[in-house]
């Protein structure tokens, strides 16, 4: 059986998107708990040849009924390998094929009425029910639905992907993003703009990525504005927007356009702020060729990045050798043989600069829980052994970024660590799984100004049976309160 790698290099300028996608399937093909997963026997279930199926899942070929197809066979959740698959064809648009069969949207009045009340009136929705509305929506022209009924249901898809973990995660994201891209994205940017307006909101980062799908004029003015926004988190999901951006736009056109607001907003920072360290970020990312006609550069030096062992695949790079040996160690465990591709994901959420290839890679781990679930609990053994402090808050960031909707080993060790990053990462992963933390770790982070937001977070998301005591408790300071109060109001994680 062939190897499927992605040989780009490490910190190169582009990434190989069909081998990343052709690994998933096969992964998922592998990986499958079904009586027979060769591909004779899936191929035959889906209506298909071998000889395709291979073309597939050897990067030869891109197609989008395809994956729908593994899905049904396998008998994996609707959309689980086919959100995480689309995210990041549409994120790397100049490396990705194109998709050769993207598969027929819904098509009928009556069905596309039936989903559409379902989803502004039913409780329980599934992520691969807000993906198959999405894509029948969003198919260029298709705007018979009326902005009124349109803004309440994405609201409603809005906030949910603020609880979303597990595979109903991707599938709520791609499904916002492929309404961002279409004629009803300006609805997708004005929900935007209420939620962030909230001083409560939670679970906002991945709103501000999928805004960052479609690189308008006003969502470029916004997310330059929320560089400077007083609330520090705010200002991380702005960088955000605005690197998803940076991705999809035509090369060499999006970064000219930002730099001089860049530099006016790194100089306006506060130096040791995490305004500065996330617009010193996005200055990081600007290619070169960009500084050469630059009229403009930083009025102070940009604070030290953190310290990747280097970028060259060999046994002197301590971090690759890391992830090569976790990567042997799981593929053997799990019984798929020799899988680079996983080293070089595990790279690229752990140590690589770039937040987009970061999610990419941990949104297509997601749809492989068999590889990723064993992956995620020997990450801690990188981020505990990792000396550069910057990196190892990135990577425990990372972790629970991947909102894989299950515990992940190092979060219940991390919960009595001495530095609060590694504290707020613990505590965020056992509330994104479902767990319920002991009412003094609650009391204790809530008193503490560099845990609070991780803390009401984890109640939220775990649905914590304290959540009314702690709304209507006066001797807490109102923030707390507040953000209680929006989790309430919203309920716990969605999962499905």
């Amino acid at each position: 059986m062939t190897v499927v790698d992605d040989p780009t290099s490490l910190n190169g300028s582009t990434i190989d998107v069909a081998a990343r996608t052709a690994w998933t399937l096969r992964m998922a093909r592998l990986t499958a708990q079904v009586d027979d997963n060769r591909m004779k026997t899936v191929a035959a279930a889906i209506g298909t040849s071998p000889a395709r199926l291979s073309r597939a899942e050897t990067g030869q070929l891109r197609d989008g009924s395809l994956v729908d197809g593994y899905e049904r066979v396998l008998g994996l959740p609707e959309g689980s390998v086919r959100a995480p698959v689309d995210v990041l064809a549409r994120t790397f648009p100049w490396t990705s094929p194109v998709d050769a069969r993207p598969g027929s949207p819904i098509s009928t009045v009556s069905e596309l009425s039936e989903l559409t009340e379902r989803l502004e009136a039913s409780r329980d929705v599934t992520g691969g029910e807000w993906l198959r509305w999405a894509r029948a929506i969003s198919v260029r022209g298709n705007v018979g639905l009326p902005t009124t009924i349109a803004e309440r249901i994405i609201d409603r898809l809005v906030q949910e992907l603020s609880r979303s973990c597990g595979h109903g995660y991707p599938t709520r994201y791609e499904a916002l993003a492929k309404v961002r891209c279409s004629d009803y994205g300006f609805l997708v940017l004005r929900s935007a703009r209420r939620q962030v307006a909230h001083p409560h909101a939670q679970g906002l980062g991945d709103l501000l990525s999928a805004v960052g799908e479609a690189a308008t004029p006003d969502a470029v003015q916004w997310c330059l504005e929320l560089l400077r926004a007083e609330r520090p988190y705010v200002a991380m999901c702005g960088a955000l927007g605005l690197e998803n951006m940076a991705e999809i736009s035509a090369r060499g056109t999006f970064w000219p356009t930002v730099v001089p607001d860049l530099i006016e907003a790194y100089d306006a920072s506060e130096p040791g702020s995490a305004q500065e360290e996330w617009i010193a970020h996005l200055i990081r990312l600007v290619p070169a060729s960009t500084w050469t006609g630059a009229l403009r550069r930083p009025a102070r030096t940009l604070p030290p990045a953190p310290e990747v062992q280097g970028f060259e695949r060999h046994e002197t790079n301590r971090h690759w050798k890391q992830c090569v040996a976790i990567a042997a160690d799981v593929a053997h465990e799990v019984g798929v043989g020799e899988q680079p591709m996983l080293a070089r994901l595990l790279f690229d959420i752990g140590f690589g600069h770039w937040e987009s290839r970061a999610v990419t890679g941990y949104l297509l781990l997601g749809a492989v829980p068999a590889l990723a679930h064993p992956l995620w609990d020997r990450f801690g053994e990188l981020v505990d052994a990792e000396p550069d402090e910057r990196l190892r808050h990135r990577m425990a960031r990372r972790l629970h970024g991947a909102l894989a909707g299950r515990l992940a080993a190092p979060a219940t060790g991390w919960l009595e660590s001495p530095d609060p990053v590694l504290r707020s990462a613990g505590m965020q992963i056992v509330g994104s799984s479902g767990g319920v933390l002991p009412l003094d770790v609650v009391h204790r982070a809530l008193a503490d100004p560099d845990t609070v937001r991780a803390a009401t977070y984890s109640i939220g998301m775990g649905g914590h049976p304290a959540l009314p005591d702690i709304v209507a408790d006066a001797t807490l300071a109102e923030d707390v309160r507040g953000s209680a109060a929006w989790w309430l109001e919203r309920g716990p994680r969605v999962a499905v």
